[in-house]
């Protein structure tokens, strides 16, 4: 937590990344989720696809089990087939705020700049949350199901049957024990799955259902999201710039912020520069579901 009561310091390009992460990475679901991964400053990322997965491998016959080895016995070659090499585009989204010389030298805007700062902080986080809630819908491969009663509301008597049948669909899948552990919907129909186990179960409801923990986000306006993290489907990639971000090394922020102060110009002005760079793509599409119509 920054504690501090001069303006002129809340201003300086470590206090603001620790402002502004210190904001973000509650409300960022998306980063804590996946794994991150620094990009050394390419412009681009590898990353591979599994269409298959192991289990699958060895039933086809294609990877063996480990054997065990007699003297002079020959080891069985490992192949795998199924991976596809993918190369994605990093992004760098940014913004900037400016001051003038007079409200930073008055401390009653103290209130005003700090929170101006965590406003920024918030809108990044916002849409890193809706690119990776993006690619994760248009990467889902897992199969669907046909809903009981249509979209979730307060007069769906279906909704525990549609979690059972999706739950089913998805553990069905060849391979892995693959197990829908969180799911995302929207804030309504999360609110409707509430009325729901209110009025079924004598304890009401609880967000883990089914093996499933099940939470509602503002970047959803209809459909299910599920995920299996036990796979870990989907992973960040992030480019970090040292002249512009202080504090990757002891906090993991990827935020850079970048402080010009216009003492040329007539008014003086201090700009506040704040920019992300990054990339995000899905690994393992088998180990996510998206619904539609709920």
């Amino acid at each position: 937590m920054l504690i501090t009561e001069s303006i002129d310091e809340l201003l300086t390009p470590a206090n603001i990344e620790l402002e502004v992460y210190d904001k973000l990475e509650p409300t960022l679901s998306m980063l804590g989720m996946f794994e991150k991964k620094n990009n050394e400053g390419r412009d681009s990322f590898a990353f591979a696809t599994n269409e298959s997965n192991a289990e699958t491998q060895i039933l086809n016959g294609i990877l063996h089990e480990p054997v065990e080895i007699q003297e002079a016995s020959q080891l069985p070659q490992v192949k795998i087939t199924g991976i596809n090499k993918n190369v994605g585009k990093m992004h760098r989204i940014g913004f900037e705020a400016e001051f003038t010389d007079e409200a930073v030298k008055d401390n009653v805007n103290y209130d005003k700049i700090e929170k101006t700062l965590q406003y920024m902080g918030y809108a990044m986080s916002r849409t890193l949350n809706r690119h990776a809630y993006q690619v994760l819908i248009q990467s889902a491969s897992a199969p669907t199901i046909s809903l009981g009663a249509g979209a979730w509301d307060s007069d769906n008597d279906k909704i525990d049957e549609d979690l059972k049948k999706l739950q089913r669909a998805f553990k069905a899948q060849e391979g892995y024990d693959y197990n829908i552990t969180n799911a995302f919907v929207s804030q309504d129909a999360l609110w409707a799955a509430e009325d729901y186990y209110d009025a079924v179960r004598a304890n009401g409801f609880s967000p883990q259902i089914r093996e499933t923990n099940l939470a509602g986000i503002k970047e959803l306006e209809s459909g299910l999201l599920g995920i299996d993290m036990n796979l870990a489907p989907a992973k960040w990639y992030y480019n970090i710039y040292p002249e512009d971000n202080l504090l990757h090394d002891a906090t993991g922020s990827f935020i850079h912020v970048n402080r010009v102060d216009k003492l040329e110009e007539i008014p003086r002005s201090v700009k506040i520069q704040m920019y992300v760079e990054y990339g995000f793509a899905v690994l393992e599409p088998k180990a996510v579901v998206f619904q539609e119509g709920i």
